[in-house]
């Protein structure tokens, strides 16, 4: 691409003139040297033309229709991003000085008296377009640098070569220091707090002025806030507009410091306890060559340090494990693996030392293998102790076989012992099952009995009492008058027989409670509850859920019996004030729950079998395959639960049932 770089890669020109053949002319005589050229007659098209097409040179006659040339480049010139564009003014008159000053305030940036011949033109034009390109290239060099001035990640300075002044500063050593960039600027280095030291600051200016270059790798510096941070501190002595300027890179080496000053703490930590640690520590380079060993190290393998590095840690391997353990430790190196295997070796005396070997890479910062870091454990006493174990085992083995005779006789004594054992237990449960079996015929046969006579006792007594006394009332009505002893006597046998007829009630409804049969077993439990208040002036309370809980007779006369045993049980020794009982179907299972604040059971009362009454309860829980829980606290109360399976044969229908009283559940 040559033709000048094809006119600066086409610079384009705008031509503004009210003229049409000078237009077209000078047009022509630009395109033909390779320029893109626009045009525009009058200054409100020019004005727009480079607002819109940005040219980088405009030949503006002054003379124009409508704006003077002068006032479109003051317009032209007024806009930020306008500025860098060229304007030639062009006049067909001679320009006056004062004229051409008065274009140079506009913004002008040459002038072209017409008529102009082509050459002179084209040179013109040349003249103006490289001095724009290099001022685009001047101010791309400063921006450049700015930018890299303003974004380094090091602090940078520029003093005057000659005074010391401090010219500028960018934004990082600023921050560095806490001073703001007014406070450093335009003074001394040495009136800088960060460089107090005056005799030294004026130390190193004297040596740049010498040798145009100084370097220190550590150099301490005071913040405004009075803290000292360790600096590596570079000058060089430069040109600028002919005049010498000294740049001064400063970076912050304390975090650096601190790290060296870490590592070497660490160092000396890591050979103390190599020095003490009760195994050898080893360390490689990457290739798996030794290159440190500790004393615990040289102690087991009977080598010096200096006759270990390298490959020197071979030669006191044991001949039977040399060559397995070297193909392992290569091939771990080679595959960047973990190393640990079990081996021994063999001192010049010939003692033997057994030790596991574990080794890691040791990596570095980015991940790279350093080397490896391992340790060996001496393991030769528990060596000598897996041979005892082994001896020992192999006497156990041997006592064993002739043990194991003796066992096969013994188990087959004891299989047949334990034979007989489970029959033993076998008829043991047979001999429990016929026993609750007897116990619920018992308990039935002993229900009908007392069913039976509750009944004989309330219809056939009960009728012949009745009789009786209303035979006695016939014979009352017919006695003669004057007959008052008799009277007497009759109401004397009367009130004996009313007192029969209550006692047969009692009878009868103690062998059995009618409500029981008539209502169902929630009914039956509050008319007892009932009576139960009455005779012994305890609160009472019954919730029952759902209120009407009916099972089958059988289920509910067992129930029902274990509730009046608990009742016999309070009365005869809880001491209680109040009572509360529970009747509850949780739909797999019923339910009761009786409390009550007295004294409390004891565990020796609750365990005591000679107890009749907590036997019988018991007793008849299991016969319902029921579970019955007494629980005592001392001067809290005694909780008894029980909990009976419920199923077909022992639910029944509600509605075969006669409704009880319409009474709401009793409540204390």
């Amino acid at each position: 691409m040559n033709k000048r770089q094809e006119i600066d890669n086409k610079t384009k020109i705008l031509v503004i003139d009210d003229d049409p053949e000078l237009l077209t002319l000078t047009t022509m005589v630009l395109r033909r040297a390779g320029y893109e050229v626009l045009e525009a007659s009058t200054g409100k098209e020019g004005l727009e033309a480079v607002r819109a097409d940005r040219p980088d040179l405009v030949l503006l006659d002054v003379v124009l229709p409508d704006i003077s040339g002068t006032e479109v480049c003051r317009q032209i010139k007024e806009y930020q991003d306008l500025k860098n564009v060229f304007v030639i003014l062009s006049s067909g008159v001679a320009i006056s000085s004062e004229f051409q000053a008065d274009g140079l305030n506009t913004g002008a940036d040459g002038f072209i008296v017409k008529p102009i011949s082509n050459k002179e033109l084209l040179a013109r034009v040349q003249s103006m377009v490289r001095i724009k390109k290099a001022e685009e290239a001047l101010q791309a060099s400063e921006t450049r640098y700015r930018r890299l001035f303003e974004t380094a990640q090091d602090g940078i300075l520029i003093l005057s070569e000659e005074t010391g002044q401090i010219d500028d500063v960018n934004p990082f050593l600023t921050d560095m220091l806490g001073y703001t960039h007014e406070e450093l600027t335009g003074k001394k280095l040495w009136e800088i707090g960060a460089f107090k030291n005056t005799e030294a600051s004026k130390s190193v200016l004297s040596e740049l002025q010498h040798k145009g270059y100084v370097r220190y790798e550590d150099l301490p510096l005071i913040t405004k806030d009075g803290r000292e941070i360790d600096v590596e501190f570079v000058s060089n002595v430069y040109l600028v507009n002919h005049h010498k300027v000294i740049q001064c890179n400063i970076r912050d080496i304390t975090v650096r410091r601190l790290a060296e000053t870490e590592l070497r703490r660490s160092q000396k930590l890591f050979h103390t306890i190599a020095r003490v640690s009760p195994v050898g520590l080893f360390r490689t380079d990457s290739e798996g060559q030794y290159i440190y060993v500790n004393e615990c190290w040289s102690d087991i393998t009977g080598l010096s340090p200096d006759k270990t590095y390298g490959e020197g840690w071979v030669k006191a391997l044991c001949p039977a494990d040399k060559e397995r353990i070297l193909d392992e430790w290569y091939r771990a190196v080679k595959g960047d693996l973990p190393f640990e295997s079990e081996f021994c070796f063999q001192q010049q005396s010939g003692i033997k030392k057994w030790v596991i070997a574990k080794a890691i890479a040791e990596r570095g910062v980015h991940g790279e293998r350093l080397g490896y870091v391992g340790t060996i454990t001496d393991i030769t006493e528990r060596k000598r102790m897996e041979v005892e174990l082994q001896k020992a085992h192999d006497q156990l083995e041997k006592r064993v076989v002739e043990r194991t005779a003796q066992l096969i006789e013994l188990n087959t004594s004891l299989e047949q012992e334990i034979a007989q054992r489970i029959s033993v237990g076998e008829q043991l449960k047979e001999s429990r099952e016929r026993l609750r079996n007897l116990t619920k015929h018992l308990q039935k046969t002993r229900e009908q009995e007392r069913t039976f006579l509750s009944r004989e006792l309330h219809d056939e007594l009960g009728q012949v009492l009745t009789g009786m006394k209303m035979d006695i009332r016939w014979i009352e009505r017919r006695l003669p008058e004057g007959s008052a002893l008799i009277l007497e006597r009759l109401h004397s046998i009367i009130m004996l027989i009313d007192d029969a007829i209550l006692s047969v009630q009692r009878i009868s409804m103690a062998l059995r409670p009618p409500a029981l049969d008539d209502f169902g077993l929630s009914e039956a439990i509050k008319l007892a509850l009932e009576s139960f208040e009455k005779k012994t002036n305890i609160s009472c309370k019954f919730i029952s859920t759902p209120q009407q809980i009916v099972l089958n007779r059988e289920i509910s006369t067992e129930i029902f019996r274990i509730f009046q045993e608990a009742f016999t049980n309070i009365t005869r020794h809880a001491d209680a004030k109040n009572i509360t009982v529970l009747l509850r179907n949780s739909g797999d299972k019923l339910i009761m729950e009786i409390r009550d604040d007295g004294r409390g059971i004891t565990k020796k009362e609750i365990m005591d079998h000679k107890s009749i009454g907590l036997t019988g309860m018991r007793e008849r829980a299991y016969a319902m395959e029921g579970n019955l829980a007494i629980i005592g606290v001392r001067g809290q109360g005694t909780i008894v639960t029980l909990s009976v399976p419920l199923n077909e044969g022992n639910e029944k229908e509600t509605k075969t049932i006669k409704r009880g009283p319409e009474k709401a559940p009793m409540e204390a």
